[in-house]
């Protein structure tokens, strides 16, 4: 998929033949927003459709903490200092938090990437 969507102050204008490479062409869509996610389903799914789509949220989401993992991953520095201190991660949610830490993130990095505002992320 070239990914040829475009959004403008009218709105998002998505080709027919990206939703037909999808096998959405002719399909009510659904729209749903939440945190920083606009997320386009069909309406109505079937079992397969349905797994299908959660097999592609998953991939997104393995892009996601794969990005953050590669910014943050430990060892950051000779110096760091996550074993000795309490880090502001209040931002990140709680579920979310967990898996990276238990991933290996570094809380000391990821503090400083939440409190910068640095990207992390882009995607390709």
């Amino acid at each position: 998929m070239k990914n040829e969507m475009t959004l403008d102050k009218t709105g998002l204008t998505i080709p027919g033949s990206e939703l037909a490479e999808c096998g959405m062409a002719g399909v009510d869509l659904s729209a749903q927003m939440t945190h920083s996610l606009l997320l386009l389903m069909p309406r109505e799914m079937t079992a397969l459709q349905t797994a299908d789509a959660l097999a592609g949220l998953f991939d997104a989401a393995s892009q996601l903490v794969s990005a953050l993992l590669d910014t943050c991953r430990m060892p950051c520095c000779k110096n760091c200092d996550s074993d000795v201190r309490e880090f502001d991660l209040d931002a990140v949610p709680a579920p979310i938090r967990k898996l990276l830490l238990d991933s290996g993130c570094c809380p000391s990095l990821l503090e400083c990437y939440l409190e910068e505002g640095d990207v992390v992320y882009a995607a390709e």
